[in-house]
């Protein structure tokens, strides 16, 4: 017992000196990691020279003194203590993920207004593309120049790509918005909106450049929003056709319809699908994050928000080429539900 408390009174005297260290000398620590390591520190010190002065907190969760019980008290209230420092730690990091993402966001538009300026069109038509050279072309000259005798405007939103998307964009004429790093689809999409939005577009509709959603059932997703039916209009493979590039990934599909649905008590068939319309009056009170997982956080907030939702039948084929860009199945899955439940949550 003596060994233990001496080493809890030198690493608490090297947390001590390490604390002060990186505060006041190499300047690394704020000061609440210098107020945590200080108390983190000064309190192995005080318990390893009396420790008896944790009895009182130890009583209440009825560990007594004798045998291993107040060591395995200690141990539990110390992970208590970890858990916090971990979630504040965690949700520092989070917020530095989203400035990093709307840096990276904001020097993307910037240099797209100064290369092209605002172009107000109808309907925007956001194509987020990674590595796509080889797909967007076919998907690109397949969009109709009109929809409804409104005129459509393509923006390319180049996701930190590292092939030449972007040049094969300007080849076609398109405008492109290109982002410096990858940042996800979902912050893609969201630079692609905010420049939809400030050039004073009425409706927006989003594909993927891989050539899997079928640009002539444009007129599917916007017809509704024209008829006054629907505000946002989501695009199902599931009530339409689909051809599944795996089993697994087809009662994925359906799965997290069904758990999606239960959330938001609206059935929805088909959540993870990027085909899709909504009038830009809509999009603008929608509050995004998710720089990936994005879709079933875009529908969970328009339904928050009582958002008139409609589903249509749509046509999703496997990509014209090359390998996907989505993590290996149960990575994807467990990103794709914590993405939803959080964004049911907030």
């Amino acid at each position: 017992m003596f060994t233990l408390r001496l080493s809890g009174i030198i690493l608490g005297l090297i947390g001590l000196i390490l604390t002060w260290y990186l505060r006041f000398h190499l300047r690394r620590f704020r000061n609440f990691d210098w107020l945590m390591g200080n108390l983190l520190s000064i309190s192995l010190i005080i318990i390893g020279l009396y420790p008896d002065i944790v009895n009182g907190v130890l009583n209440l969760f009825y560990f007594k003194k004798g045998g291993m019980e107040r060591i395995i008290g200690l141990l539990v209230l110390s992970n208590f203590f970890l858990y916090f420092i971990l979630y504040s730690y965690s949700s520092r990091i989070y917020q530095q993920e989203m400035a990093i993402d709307r840096l990276v966001r904001e020097l993307a538009k910037k240099e797209y207004l100064q290369e092209y300026g605002r172009d107000p069109a109808p309907v925007y038509i956001i194509i987020p593309a990674y590595n796509e050279s080889e797909n967007i072309v076919p998907v690109i000259e397949r969009i109709p120049a009109e929809v409804f005798g409104l005129k459509t405007k393509v923006l390319v939103v180049i996701d930190g790509a590292t092939d030449n998307t972007a040049e094969v964009v300007s080849r076609l004429g398109r405008d492109l918005v290109s982002l410096t790093i990858n940042r996800g689809g979902g912050s893609a999409l969201i630079a692609g909106y905010e420049l939809a939005l400030a050039a004073g577009a009425e409706i927006v509709v989003t594909l993927d450049a891989d050539g899997q959603h079928a640009p002539q059932e444009i007129n599917d997703l916007v017809k509704p929003i024209i008829d006054g039916e629907a505000n946002l209009v989501n695009g199902s493979r599931v009530i339409g056709r689909y051809e599944a590039d795996s089993r697994l990934r087809a009662l994925g599909v359906r799965v997290f319809g069904w758990l999606i649905s239960a959330l938001t008590m609206t059935r929805i068939t088909d959540s993870s699908n990027g085909f899709r319309a909504i009038r830009a009056s809509a999009l603008a009170k929608l509050r995004l994050q998710q720089p990936q997982f994005h879709a079933s956080e875009f529908i969970i907030e328009a339904l928050k928000r009582d958002i008139k939702f409609k589903e249509v039948p749509v046509t999703v084929k496997r990509r014209l080429s090359g390998a996907s860009k989505k993590p290996a199945a149960i990575p994807y899955a467990w990103g794709y539900v914590k993405s939803m439940v959080s964004s049911w949550l907030r």
